[in-house]
């Protein structure tokens, strides 16, 4: 153990493998400590200042530092096996966009190639109608076009066409996993988790191999979707989906925030509400009808106010406005961002 960085990769999953550290006190400790025996040999004031006595004491033990550093020489070892790079938080490769976010994992897995900063994410119900499979092909389309590269979660429905219209319109696309990048879930999307690799894409994951993509960690991939991207697109969903989640994680990094707008008999469909009430509703009654509680529904209020929370595409004669949007926000120019409104009901039709 003697030598090794504490804010590398092999440091990071050493300190994550101890018993009561996790991954925020793993990147405190890394920043006070920068090398593991630095942490061994502190004393027992200095470590308290960042984790409890009871982990203190456990740092001081020689088998249990020994043994977490034999587990995370493993975790690198498949990594390498798999063509897997494990990307500290503290290193030049890990996303910018990432390191901004206060919820920031520590250590990133990643397969194939990152893009820059021009990520935006596509992602709506898993049981898209006729309208969320248009919309999604659409819009794609047109972001690819623009040189956006296209972020979602390879789950069945939006997820999956938005992959796959990103490949079919020459673009680059990038899956976010809810379980460990040596399972592909759903196993449908094997076939299309590897074209994603060939095409110059990039399968990421915060979660260790051999982990399951249970709910919780499907709920902490939808940040990661957010969170890598300037903008979300949501194509469609109810307003109690799974998607709402990443819409909530969407307003809390202040990213903006797309949805297009069903018409006629496209908008009664269940799948359609909670575009209506992102594209629709005020922040307030929004928020209601989210069940928005806590800092996310303060957000709500004092950001958005009287205004709908989604910038809403109505027709293809919005798509300049969003697009200018998009290069306003990754240029850094913010100040420059205003609502797009919705085209006059004669223009409306499927985007």
């Amino acid at each position: 153990m003697i030598g090794i960085e504490t804010r590398t990769a092999a440091g990071i999953l050493t300190l994550t493998a101890l018993r009561g550290i996790g991954p925020a006190t793993a990147e405190r400790l890394a920043e006070r400590f920068l090398l593991l025996d630095a942490i061994i040999g502190a004393e027992p004031a200095k470590l308290r200042s960042v984790v409890s006595a009871a982990v203190a004491e456990s740092l001081h033990e020689p088998t249990a530092i020994v043994n977490a550093g034999e587990k995370a020489q493993r975790v690198l070892d498949e990594a390498h096996r798999r063509d897997v790079r494990v990307l500290s938080i503290f290193d030049v490769d890990y996303p910018d966009a990432l390191r901004s976010l206060s919820d920031r994992p520590p250590i990133l897995f990643v397969k194939g190639t990152l893009p820059p900063r021009r990520s935006v994410a596509c992602i709506g119900t898993r049981e898209p109608s006729e309208f969320g499979e248009i919309v999604s092909d659409r819009i794609v389309e047109t972001l690819v076009a623009a040189n956006w590269a296209i972020v979602s979660g390879l789950a069945t429905g939006v997820d999956t066409l938005s992959h796959q219209a990103a490949l079919r319109h020459g673009g680059q696309t990038i899956a976010v996993l809810a379980g460990g990048l040596d399972g592909i879930y759903p196993k449908q999307n094997t076939k299309l988790a590897d074209e994603i690799l060939e095409r110059n894409g990039a399968l990421v994951s915060e979660q260790p191999f051999g982990v399951p993509p249970s709910p919780r960690n499907l709920v902490q991939r939808d940040r990661l979707q957010s969170g890598l991207s300037i903008a979300t697109f949501v194509m469609q969903t109810d307003i109690k989906g799974g998607s709402m989640h990443t819409v909530r994680f969407t307003i809390q990094q202040n990213r903006l925030l797309f949805a297009p707008v069903p018409q006629g008999r496209h908008a009664a469909e269940p799948k359609s509400q909670g575009i209506l009430a992102m594209t629709r509703f005020s922040a307030t009654r929004f928020a209601d009808a989210a069940r928005a509680e806590g800092d996310y529904r303060r957000i709500l209020v004092e950001r958005y106010r009287n205004d709908p929370v989604a910038v809403p595409l109505a027709s293809k004669e919005d798509y300049t406005s969003m697009l200018e949007l998009l290069e306003n926000r990754v240029a850094g120019d913010a100040a420059q961002d205003a609502p797009v409104r919705p085209s006059s009901p004669a223009q409306m039709s499927m985007l």
